[in-house]
């Protein structure tokens, strides 16, 4: 009887068989021949074989531990059989179907196939992207969401250690906007439309008279999936690297990139594309304030419009420094800025903020939608000469002001 190493690897052998059988139809764009689907068929009830004879490896064991010997003679009567058995269980115990992310890349990297836990992540992230209506090419799809478990089908056990493939949390945790109140929807399908109500009729009546309507009129404002790319170089020598550590770096790694481009964009001053959507910075043209009072002006603009919600500054840090230098007027040493915050208002700074621009207002008003899951692309080529991996990245994000009366833009 085979061992249980002997079994796994026939199985492994026949899966990439069945697997390069129809990478082929695919590449060729064309059915399976008749000897081609023989074949497949074939290895498909092979691997069935193998899984019953290893369910018979665990059956032994379960007999085995209900006969548990009574003396050592009787102990070193162990059969083979069981000895194998028991050492698939242990095996089995000790991997606990955890996905590793830098095993995945290194696998592929290095042209291995993917082991079944990481095939299981991938099949799941890959399902989240069709559902969203996304496309992808790379050969890992990260899932974003973590509500549903993950379980490898072959085996029938779930995908431990989830935090190390989901990354929307860590990314809303970390971005600017998001701090400041933006709306971020994440598992969105297709295109959008997000309601925006623009008032209510309200009116005093007689005690008999027919209420008006307070409904308020409504329109809507859309979020559709564009394309979000950039790419984080790794050294060969990290990817030999199989700590904890170096999965949560990885991750960092994914968030930091997804994070600078989108909050560069949204905080840009680009017009809306097909591919990119509209900077905060493009709502108009940014007055320069050179005081507290022409900074309190631009602040009424927005309270003017009847704008109620928590107020905050997102700017630049050269425009930081520049208001904590700036005194409330010229009899006056207290500075505009202190600990945090302009005349209460709380500031958060980013990079990502060009000069000395700012901008304030009501950041609820800012919707960031996200849809389906992460897609990488492992390239083992561009950099090759410089021994490092090229990891693509590719996620589906979009971004629009609700209510553009609900923020000032400006610079120093």
């Amino acid at each position: 009887m085979k061992n249980s190493v002997e079994i796994n690897d026939k199985k492994s052998l026949l899966k990439q068989r069945c697997k390069e059988i129809v990478d082929t139809c695919k590449i060729e764009i064309r059915e399976m021949t008749d000897a081609e689907k023989e074949e497949f068929e074939q290895n498909k009830e092979e691997i069935k074989a193998l899984n019953k004879e290893l369910e018979e490896l665990k059956a032994k064991l379960r007999a085995y531990d209900e006969e548990l010997p009574e003396t050592e003679d009787e102990e070193k009567e162990e059969t083979e059989d069981n000895k194998q058995a028991r050492n698939f269980i242990n095996t089995k115990s000790n991997t606990n179907m955890e996905f590793r992310l830098v095993k995945a890349i290194r696998d592929i990297a290095n042209n291995r196939n993917l082991d079944e836990t990481a095939q299981a992540v991938v099949e799941s992230g890959a399902k989240e992207m069709r559902k969203a209506g996304v496309s992808f090419g790379g050969q890992i799809q990260l899932p974003t969401e973590t509500r549903a478990a993950i379980t490898v089908a072959s085996e029938g056990e779930d995908v431990v250690a989830t935090n190390l493939y989901n990354i929307i949390e860590p990314l809303r945790a970390k971005n600017v906007l998001v701090q400041a109140g933006a709306k971020f929807i994440s598992g969105l399908v297709g295109n959008v439309q997000i309601p925006v109500m623009s008032g209510a009729n309200v009116a005093w009546a007689t005690e008999t008279g027919a209420a008006t309507d307070g409904a308020g009129s409504f329109t809507s404002k859309s979020l559709s999936p564009k394309r979000l790319t950039a790419f984080i170089d790794l050294s060969k020598q990290f990817l030999v690297q199989d700590s904890l550590d170096a999965e949560a770096l990885i991750r960092q790694d994914l968030i930091n990139a997804i994070n600078s481009k989108l909050e560069a964009t949204i905080l840009g001053d680009a017009a809306a594309t097909a591919t990119a959507p509209a900077g905060i910075f493009s709502l108009g043209v940014a007055p320069t304030i050179n005081d507290f009072g022409e900074l309190t002006a631009l602040e009424a603009t927005v309270e003017a419009a009847n704008v109620y919600g928590e107020m905050k500054y997102i700017m630049s840090p050269s425009a930081k420094a520049g208001f904590r230098n700036m005194a409330k007027s010229t009899k006056s040493n207290e500075l505009v800025m202190q600990g945090g915050e302009i005349d209460g208002t709380p500031v958060l700074v980013s990079s990502n903020v060009s000069t000395t621009q700012f901008v304030y207002g009501d950041f609820s008003n800012l919707a960031i939608g996200q849809f389906g899951g992460i897609d990488l692309v492992v390239d083992p080529y561009t950099k090759a000469a410089e021994g490092q991996v090229r990891l693509v990245v590719n996620a589906y994000f979009d971004a629009v002001v609700l209510r553009p009366v609900a923020f000032a833009i400006g610079k120093l």
